[in-house]
């Protein structure tokens, strides 16, 4: 018997076709689904209906949960919340009855599914980490475990020695005396960093496991939406990471249809394409920073080998994929907390394990790199990890707020750091204070090391958000400020603060802080 798992396709009918015709080329005998059919896309009912006539057996999905009566929906974020509001809106009493009905988890020849984990399927937590499997092999007894939920495509294996290990999506061959949890990724939402729908192939008979990868047409998907009445392309995840890697014009576009000439002088049609053009180059600036860690080596490469640049560009990631819009330092916009901290709190309310916005994780090296929400004991702080320090920069940064000339500001960060596969943590990682002025142009104010003691500052006068995060747990703290004798911020822009290095091991990221001075 060979079965295929699919999960997480959110209402996206384009990639879900895309998924059934590569499925019968590989002839498919069961098709298995992992929850989460609808939410963020544009046609749940359209999904649903080909979902339900064509696989054979389905388990519940956070998202199917809502429609189905089963959950609410304040437990999401904004995006997520607007998303399946408009999509219950978009689908009949049928569908909440299914929904209503579906089984949290399934049992097969030797394998279990369900949409997160199996401690308690009904509460739909991630695995993350090594420690969030373990959990699950623990509560399980099967050889072999599929989920989906983090839209992230990857597996965790664990042999006699009890030790669990978390390895990038690769096709095996299962063995005797270990057992698998495999995550089949996202076929309508990936948010790992490939735009490419995956879905999971397992062969009974032949005992093994094979990672499917399929491009879809995302602008079929962007029509649909333009199509879908009262939904917000922003509020459709996978139009925000497809907008980072689509490519640029590289030269200006005649209208070749009849009579072009007829209906708009050449004039008018170059200052468009000029108008275009801009705000291309500008959604790159703002919308792309995968360049940014690398971009003298880039700039170095580029005249030589240009295909190498687009192969070096393509291995980056970041989550979300497009920046948050700048907070307000002063003026009625303004928002800090009592003890002045201009930034929101860094544990993620977002169910999304690749999603922290506002705040915002760049790797240069996807395949070397990763970012997770969870970290020991499943304390849902931001996790950077990196296998290796020439596997490049990899950057946490908190969303920019919007500073005047003169403005003076401190910056406070508390991080954890952890070795890799037992060795010592390697490399460097540093807070900074990073300007962006009009122009897009970036210029580091401050960089400082993290320490386990506070310069010039007791813990009782540091932030909240900082002191919840104590030194006597592990958490090194960095601090800096824009003094006096700097003259404060150079110009009127964006202040981010960045925690970024090269390293081997892992980063938990405790706290971020920006008071005005």
């Amino acid at each position: 018997m060979r079965y295929a798992f699919v999960s997480d396709i959110h209402g996206n009918l384009t990639a879900w076709n895309t998924v059934l015709q590569d499925m019968a080329v590989h002839r498919i005998d069961r098709i298995v689904c992992l929850g989460d059919v609808v939410g963020y896309g544009p046609q749940p009912a359209e999904c649903l209906q080909s979902v339900y006539a064509r696989v054979h057996s389905m388990v519940l999905g956070n998202h199917d949960a809502v429609v189905g009566g089963r959950m609410g929906a304040e437990q999401f974020n904004d995006r997520a919340r607007r998303a399946i509001e408009w999509t219950r809106s978009r689908l009949g009493e049928a569908a909440r009855r299914l929904f209503a009905d579906l089984p949290m988890a399934l049992k097969g020849p030797g394998f279990r599914c369900a949409h997160g984990d199996f401690t308690d399927p009904a509460l739909f937590r991630y695995v993350f980490s090594p420690e969030d499997a373990a959990a699950n092999f623990a509560a399980t007894s099967e050889q072999l475990l599929f989920v989906g939920h983090t839209h992230e495509a990857c597996f965790f294996v664990t042999g006699e020695s009890g030790a669990v290990y978390k390895l990038p999506p690769q096709d095996f061959a299962l063995e005797e005396g270990k057992r698998y949890l495999v995550n089949a990724g996202s076929v309508g939402s990936p948010r790992d960093g490939d735009l490419r729908a995956c879905y999971v192939i397992y062969d009974e008979a032949k005992k093994s496991v094979w990672f499917h990868r399929v491009a879809f047409d995302v602008e079929a998907v962007r029509a649909a939406v333009r199509a879908a009445p009262g939904l917000e392309p922003d509020d459709v995840q996978i139009l925000r990471f497809a907008a980072t890697r689509e490519t640029d014009p590289v030269r200006a576009a005649p209208d070749f249809s009849p009579g072009a000439e007829a209906r708009a002088s050449g004039s008018a049609a170059a200052g468009d394409v000029e108008r275009r053009l801009a705000l291309s180059n500008a959604r790159l600036r703002r919308g792309n920073r995968l360049l940014a860690a690398g971009c003298a080596l880039l700039a170095a490469l580029a005249a030589a080998a240009g295909l190498a640049v687009w192969s070096l560009r393509d291995r980056g990631a970041a989550f979300p994929a497009r920046e948050a819009a700048p907070l307000a330092s002063s003026g009625p916009a303004a928002h800090a907390g009592r003890d002045g901290n201009l930034l929101p709190a860094v544990v993620p309310t977002s169910l999304s394990p690749l999603l922290c916005e506002p705040y915002r994780a760049v790797l240069s090296d996807a395949r070397r790199q990763s970012f997770s929400l969870g970290g020991p004991a499943n304390d849902r702080r931001p996790r950077l990890e990196s296998a290796a320090v020439s596997a490049g920069t990899a950057s946490f940064d908190s969303p920019p707020v919007a500073c005047l000339e003169g403005e003076r500001y401190e910056a406070i960060a508390r991080v954890r750091f952890a070795g890799a596969e037992g060795a010592d943590f390697a490399g460097s990682f540093r807070l900074s204070l990073v300007f962006e002025d009009a122009t897009g142009a970036e210029r580091t104010l401050l960089e400082r090391d993290f320490s386990r003691t506070v310069v010039g500052l007791s813990e009782k006068d540091l932030p909240s958000a900082v002191r919840a995060c104590p030194p006597a747990a592990g958490w090194l703290t960095a601090r800096g400020s824009v003094k006096k004798e700097d003259k404060g911020v150079p110009a009127p822009g964006l202040l981010r603060v960045r925690l970024s290095g090269s390293f081997a091991g892992a980063v938990d990221v405790g706290a971020l802080s920006l008071r005005r001075r």
